[in-house]
């Protein structure tokens, strides 16, 4: 632990140019929308002359409703790193989708064995769904169901962005990710984003490697760049930022890799962190 201490004593004198953070467990707890202060920190850092972002699990489907609630000014970093959008059109800038033959044995596995199955189609609007209690498979768009009693793999047919399972307990999920991990070979990796929430990720795919081509694109070098998140799709992504943050409410491997713990996502972690380690040394320079 001493030799951690002169180690945080120089990133936290460094000037930070570009902060990425997580959104669920990061900027907001469970079906909580982002709280004002978290808003307001995001607003300092983009006041102070910083780039700021989100790297997240969810597609553009899902992130939708967050986005008036958080500040951006960098592009965001959707389906953990497989989608790249431009922070105000939304556009575009970088797509990795998850193979389509790939995505059809997962989805068959899911309805055999039960588990909650989450789609990105590719229109950036539609999203297939299986829940447990509902009536097998459903198509939604904004929130609305279009579709029902829908057969997954007869209804997909291009790529989707992304493709997640839900477990049935988190007490069941390693042993879900042993299940699909066995399904896809060395055609993806599985990772767990939450204690029930696993990712079904293409070779290339993570955080990491999407955050290198924000940083890129931005001129900014991985010792110039901040990631705090709380699960263990973060991990890769701490470990490639300068400074890594997890969050204290965050799962045991990402928190053992961190630079440092921050305070729990339900005292507002990623405020004491962008306060202690970004606007603090912009204030000082300032």
């Amino acid at each position: 632990m001493a030799s951690l201490v002169p180690r945080l004593l120089e990133k936290r004198t460094n000037m930070y140019r570009l902060i990425v953070c997580d959104l669920d467990g990061t900027l907001h707890s469970g079906n909580e929308p982002v709280r004002p202060a978290v808003r307001q920190a995001m607003q300092a850092v983009v006041d102070a002359g910083h780039w700021i972002t989100l790297s997240t699990g969810r597609g553009l489907q899902l992130l939708r409703p967050f986005l008036g609630q958080v500040v951006v000014n960098a592009p965001l970093i959707c389906c953990n790193g497989g989608l790249i959008l431009a922070p105000e059109t939304h556009r575009i800038l970088y797509l990795q989708p998850t193979s389509l033959p790939l995505a059809h044995d997962v989805l068959r596995l899911a309805g055999k064995e039960g588990w909650g199955a989450l789609v990105y189609l590719d229109d950036l609007e539609t999203m297939l769904e299986y829940q447990w209690d509902g009536p097998g498979f459903q198509l939604t768009r904004g929130g609305t169901i279009v579709g029902q009693g829908l057969d997954a793999v007869s209804e997909l047919i291009r790529p989707p962005h992304k493709l997640i399972v839900h477990s049935p307990s988190a007490s069941a999920t390693p042993a879900v990710i042993v299940r699909l991990q066995e399904c896809v070979g060395d055609r993806a990796r599985i990772v767990a984003s939450s204690p029930r929430a696993v990712e079904i990720l293409m070779p290339g795919v993570s955080k990491a490697r999407g955050l290198a081509r924000v940083a890129q694109e931005l001129g900014v070098t991985p010792q110039e760049t901040v990631a705090v998140g709380d699960g263990d799709n973060d991990i890769e992504m701490l470990q490639w930022a300068g400074l890594g943050i997890a969050m204290g409410n965050g799962m045991p491997g990402v928190r053992a890799i961190a630079d440092w713990i921050a305070p729990p996502v339900e005292e507002d972690g990623v405020v004491v962190a962008l306060h202690r380690f970004v606007l603090s040394a912009a204030n000082a320079t300032g």
